[in-house]
């Protein structure tokens, strides 16, 4: 080959590396603007992160103030609750104690009442067995004592009244009416 030969190619070499050089520096310079892009967006991205952590932060916070306050509530109604479950207790055991001494009296009545029927009966065998002649009249039954205590409430019961309004009028325990009438009608069948 020839001396000319090589310095031609040689020159080819260095022409095509002295253009390439340049589009290099074009490449440097997309690749630090694709760079400065990409920081941009994560900026962006990681502003809008903490926009969005801030948001979540006070909702937090927000859920949190609003729990305590139910909470809060919450625990004054159960205060309350428990007050009048006290209060009822207190009142059911009066009204037991009650109830019991009104079946005391009742029973005591009745008693009183059995014993003046059998003497009445004794009585009336007595006076048919010493008399076969004279008849014997059956005796009337006496007024029940317990219609005597509440007329008012048995006047109420004749009216058609239910058992919630007698109480409600005669200022007594729903109970106490049930009771009242039971009795009277066990005093009516004797």
């Amino acid at each position: 080959m020839q001396p000319w030969v090589y310095i031609v190619l040689v020159g080819a070499v260095a022409i095509v590396y002295a253009l390439r050089l340049p589009s290099r520096a074009k490449d440097d310079t997309a690749d630090k603007q694709s760079l400065k892009e990409t920081e941009a967006a994560l900026e962006l991205y990681m502003a809008d992160i903490e926009r969005d952590n801030e948001k979540m932060l006070q909702l937090v916070s927000s859920i949190k103030q609003q729990s305590q306050n139910n909470r809060a509530a919450l625990q004054e109604e159960i205060a309350g609750l428990r007050t009048q479950v006290a209060e009822l207790q207190k009142s059911s055991l009066l009204l037991d104690a009650r109830l019991t001494a009104e079946e005391k009296s009742l029973l005591q009545l009745s008693a009183a009442y059995g014993k003046e029927a059998a003497a009445g009966k004794a009585a009336a065998g007595e006076a048919a067995s010493g008399e076969q002649t004279a008849v014997a009249e059956p005796k009337p039954k006496p007024a029940s004592s317990i219609k005597q205590r509440y007329p008012r409430l048995f006047e109420l019961h004749e009216q058609g009244k239910s058992i919630d309004s007698i109480a409600k009028t005669a200022g007594l325990q729903r109970g106490e009416v049930q009771l009242i009438l039971q009795l009277a009608k066990q005093e009516e069948s004797v």
